[in-house]
């Protein structure tokens, strides 16, 4: 990793910077290999969902909790997406997916470490803010580190240990986002579907059953953002931890005085 080489200027920035800077992300950068991306794992999570609802009798409490299983494995995909666009122009679909299913089995065994974790602190309402900051960075851990899956935990743990509540912080400002991107779809759909083609609810309302076919597309829409979100999260660690900011000024230092005089 070239640190000279990445496409964000990395110095410590605080919590509505990483959320500013990941939506300004997520609108300019590689749109169409994060559409790619979305189309190969997304789509097929959002068909999932929809076939169990409506062909397959779920109620809406299941179709969630499917819903949200799927996003924290599928979420993955965009972070390696992100770490390989932040430092090369050009990155591919089919290179990102190879990254992330080498990575696959040891991600898997990361979040069912971590999310056992919560599971425990949930029993206590006041522990699982910080339980959660605590493993937030696990994806980066066990996909970017290339860390096994009990070490990607102790990772983590020590990654959102030290600021742990700039992190649920982020992590607050993530979940308001994905709320926001979920409430907009559905009003967006019914406003379409039933005020303008006059068609009523058929496909569910949120407010009224829990769940409908508009909120399962903004929930899945928004899992790109809350990635990039969490990684920038990672990364601003790194950078404060790592002092990767101090790194690339003594480069700079460098090559300035490597620079021959009255050379431009």
């Amino acid at each position: 990793m070239n640190l000279a080489s990445a496409r964000v200027v990395l110095r410590p920035r605080s919590q509505g910077e990483l959320l500013d800077l990941a939506a300004l992300w997520c609108f300019t950068a590689d749109r169409r290999l994060y559409g790619a991306l979305a189309a190969a794992v997304l789509g097929p999570s959002l068909a999932l969902c929809v076939a169990l609802r409506w062909l397959g009798g779920w109620g809406w409490s299941e179709v969630w909790a499917l819903a949200v299983a799927l996003a924290c494995v599928t979420q993955g995909v965009f972070t390696v997406a992100t770490s390989m666009a932040m430092f090369e122009r050009g990155v591919s679909a089919r290179a990102v997916l190879r990254a992330y299913l080498r990575r696959l089995p040891a991600y898997v065994g990361a979040l069912v470490i971590t999310r056992a974790i919560l599971a425990i602190a949930a029993l206590s309402v006041v522990l699982t803010p910080a339980a959660w900051a605590r493993v937030a960075f696990v994806h980066e851990a066990a996909l970017l580190e290339g860390s096994a899956p009990i070490d990607a935990g102790q990772r983590a743990w020590r990654l959102g240990r030290d600021r742990g509540v700039a992190v649920m912080l982020l992590l607050g400002g993530m979940a308001l986002a994905a709320a926001v991107g979920v409430i907009a779809a559905e009003l967006i759909g019914h406003g379409i579907v039933e005020f303008v083609l006059q068609l009523g609810r058929p496909l569910g309302s949120l407010f009224e059953d829990g769940g409908s076919l508009y909120a399962l597309i903004g929930f899945h829409a928004a899992i790109p953002y809350l990635a990039v979100a969490r990684f920038f999260g990672y990364v601003d660690e790194r950078t404060r931890g790592d002092g990767w900011d101090i790194q690339l000024r003594f480069m700079a230092l460098a090559a300035d005085a490597r620079t021959p005089e009255g050379t431009t």
